[in-house]
């Protein structure tokens, strides 16, 4: 079985840099690794008083007033596809639960304390595991309802004053199970799930077997890294990266809202377009990003931002939020928790620049937004914009998780959530558009979520199909100016934001 790594993941924007480009980014050139250096390791603190949640989990859970919600809620589903040895299973889900303080904690609003909302942490061994049988059923209808039970069970609010880690088990025959999953995203993120499907299809293949277990002990949990966060609020680190943001966001336009097709008659859903770069696109743009010292996403990224300059917002200075794992400490690279951060980058279209040179000042911006992100979005918010929830309603999903090698266990996505709209988007819950990253060794898909009460259908496909255009133009002349690389006239969609 495959571990994740023992040394922290580089952010997904960094992974196709030159070592020299991760260390060295201009005009930054001894950031990435000194300011990590200057902060304090993460440490166990005592449990016997109130532990702060993190600046991320006190934020979201302030936004949603502590109210149970699916909106956050992480769900999937694995699959067991031979005779199952469920002691082995429980056994193995209740070690999980041991290890990972996250798995059993709550959240609660804290009372007479210097933060407004606490950690609770639950003891070990208190774990539910339903069981449902479908055997009973005709075979056809199996799958049908193993379908409509995994839809309700994602569907169904986690209340964030108890554990939010869920999980039922569905026998279809006795060589057929499904684990059912579901995490609450405030103690979980997307490297999280790598994490606990590996230790899962470890620990599970060796109780079955009969073999002792052999996981190294984590030296710290989800709550010191809370501790941790504010303890180094107020240090001398995290003011050099906080003055670091409040230029690098000095003077930028209000908050980015697109200018969509007002939808008053839809309050819901999500509407979605991909498209997929051929394998020789997809090297083609590899080798543009490795001849401009950058990555992939990175080109990406910044073709988005042009589309978007051109057809919705007529701006040359925006602000697109990334993603960051949030997993720069050693201490948190086998930890399942909740990292993960928003990133204000800020792009610089202005002057007519040619795709290579607005890749150029995408790259450098990146990189450096990279060195400071100690300083979580929340406290960006709050220090440098009071009383705004968000900079920007667009946002850059990068995929990035460990890569398990399943053993007993292999995935049931496909099968359990292959129609749109069958589980909670966590990743869109914050945006009207969102455009997900994903890489594998040969291709690069690019998938624009959107919200329904923003966009038509026929215009995220649009949009969809543009940025791919835009993409497959900008390989061929990496230098031409933006009118050359559009496939329409500008400003096909600009007008008045909707409300």
């Amino acid at each position: 079985m495959a571990e994740p790594p023992s040394t922290p993941p580089a952010p997904p924007e960094l992974r196709a840099l030159p070592r020299r480009r991760r260390v060295a980014p201009p005009a930054a050139a001894q950031l990435p690794r000194k300011i990590p250096a200057v902060l304090p390791p993460i440490e166990p603190v005592p449990r016997g008083g109130p532990l702060p949640a993190s600046f991320y989990q006190q934020w979201a859970w302030e936004s949603l007033n502590g109210r149970a919600t699916h909106d956050f809620n992480l769900a999937f589903a694995l699959r067991y596809p031979s005779a199952l040895s469920l002691p082995a299973l429980l056994a193995s889900l209740r070690e999980l639960e041991r290890r990972h303080e996250g798995l059993r904690t709550s959240l609660v609003r804290a009372a007479d304390e210097p933060w407004t909302v606490c950690q609770v942490i639950h003891p070990p061994g208190q774990l539910e595991v339903p069981l449902i049988d479908l055997s009973t059923l005709r075979r056809p209808l199996r799958q049908k309802e193993l379908g409509r039970l995994a839809v309700e069970e994602a569907f169904r609010p986690i209340d964030l004053a108890r554990p939010m880690f869920r999980v039922h088990l569905v026998r279809l025959d006795d060589a057929d199970h499904t684990l059912l999953l579901n995490l609450g995203h405030l103690i979980c993120d997307g490297w999280s799930v790598g994490i606990l499907r590996s230790e899962l299809a470890t620990l599970y293949d060796a109780f079955a077997a009969g073999r002792s277990v052999s996981l190294p002990e984590l030296p710290v949990q989800l709550a010191d890294f809370a501790a941790w966060q504010h303890r180094i609020a107020g240090s001398e680190a995290v003011a050099g990266q906080l003055a670091y943001w409040r230029k690098r966001l000095a003077g930028i336009p209000r908050p980015l809202v697109l200018s969509g097709d007002w939808r008053p008659d839809r309050q819901g859903g999500t509407e979605q377009a991909s498209c997929w770069l051929s394998p020789r696109d997809t090297a083609r743009l590899r080798g543009l990003a490795r001849a401009q010292e950058s990555s992939a996403p990175m080109v990406i990224l910044t073709a988005f931002g042009m589309l978007l300059a051109a057809y919705y917002t007529g701006e040359t200075d925006l602000v697109i939020e990334g993603k960051v794992l949030g997993r720069m400490r050693p201490e948190l690279t086998s930890l399942i928790g909740f990292f993960m951060s928003s990133v204000p980058h800020r792009l610089d279209l202005a002057g007519r620049p040619g795709f290579a040179e607005a890749l150029r000042r995408t790259r450098d911006g990146v990189l450096e937004d990279y060195c400071n992100q100690d300083v979580t979005y929340p406290q960006i918010l709050r220090e440098l914009f009071p009383g705004h929830r968000y900079l920007s309603r667009v946002g850059l999903n990068v995929q990035a998780s460990p890569q398990p090698t399943p053993l007993a266990i292999r995935d049931r996505e496909e099968e359990v959530f292959s129609d749109e709209g069958r589980r909670p988007d966590v990743a869109r819950a914050k945006y009207d558009l969102l455009l997900d990253v994903r890489e594998d060794r040969e291709r690069l898909q690019l998938t624009l979520l959107a919200a329904g009460s923003r966009f038509h259908h026929e215009t995220v496909a649009e949009i969809a199909a543009d940025l791919e255009e835009l993409v497959l133009r900008a390989l061929e002349d990496p230098a031409a100016p933006v009118e050359r690389l559009l496939p329409r006239p500008r400003f096909r969609h600009a007008g008045p934001a909707a409300p």
